[in-house]
């Protein structure tokens, strides 16, 4: 008995031990960890850094071959490389909001029957870059003369914005005139002064670069800067309440001997229209052209 009960006092304390052992290993297993980081890290660390010496010496070695004339040549043309690829990315930021606000058009409630598809500016004028432009949809897409092209400006972000009209379609593509061009005549609406004009109406109104004409308001309405003229509805493929643009200024007042008896303005486009690459188009589900 007095065999067996020293026996279980060695377990015990073999026990006790190991107990402790498993403590003090625990306790110390981050300071040795980061011990035994620093100890190999320090160990390796000049033959894991050769290779990426070697290519610094490498490097090194091609530059200093070129002259100083060369040198600068290369740092002009990085810096020329530089600035276009911040071009293209700040183009990128600008068609993404492009795109998100396309597809916000995209999807409108079908106003008046009005299916929306996207299309993209093709071909332009040059010389009339702002009145008028080819987009890659036609005939085959269900469009047809005087089929509305919309699109957006940040600076209206709940407004449908026309930016023109479809004037002929083949069956790939189509011809638009925009708000700016001559050619294009609907009717207006202001709604604060709660009357109707023809854009483009009078073909004496004078013309002025980024301006739309606008007549045959009423003498009896009182205007004010800034109010937005929209869409009116009466053309049957357009429907109301579209936003074309702002009143700039009323044109000169008539003078006594003139047998006006109306009134003409000049709206600024709520279209940007020089920066314009893709448009929505709203195809009228009952079909008739102008």
């Amino acid at each position: 008995m007095a065999k067996k009960g020293k026996n279980l006092r060695r377990w015990n304390y073999g026990l006790i031990i190991s107990a402790l052992l498993i403590l003090v290993m625990a306790a110390s297993f981050q300071t040795l960890r980061q011990a035994w980081f620093r100890v190999t890290n320090n160990f390796f660390y000049p033959y894991i850094d050769l290779p990426a010496q070697g290519k610094y010496l490498a490097a090194d070695g091609s530059t200093r071959l070129y002259s100083k004339q060369e040198l600068a040549e290369k740092i002009s043309q990085l810096q020329a490389d530089n600035r276009i690829f911040a071009t293209k990315v700040a183009r990128l930021g600008e068609l993404t909001i492009e795109n998100e606000k396309l597809r916000s058009l995209i999807k409108l409630p079908k106003r008046f029957g009005c299916n929306y598809i996207t299309a993209e500016i093709i071909i332009r004028d040059p010389l009339r870059w702002k009145e008028g432009f080819t987009v890659s949809r036609g005939t085959d897409d269900g469009i047809i003369a005087g089929t509305p092209v919309l699109c957006f400006n940040p600076e209206y972000p709940e407004q449908v914005i026309l930016a023109g009209v479809v004037k002929d379609a083949a069956r790939h593509s189509a011809q638009v005139i925009t708000v700016l061009n001559p050619r294009f005549r609907i009717s207006g609406y202001f709604a604060e002064a709660r009357t109707h004009g023809i854009i483009n109406g009078d073909a004496r109104q004078t013309l002025r670069p980024d301006h739309i004409n606008i007549s045959f308001l009423s003498t009896r309405k009182k205007f004010k800067p800034g109010e937005k003229c929209l869409t009116s509805g009466f053309e049957h493929q357009i429907p109301a309440g579209f936003l074309i643009g702002s009143l700039k200024r009323l044109d000169a007042k008539n003078q006594i001997f003139s047998n006006k008896l109306y009134l003409s303005a000049k709206i600024l486009p709520a279209a940007k229209l020089d920066n314009l690459h893709f448009v929505v188009l709203a195809i009228p589900q009952n079909k008739r052209a102008l």
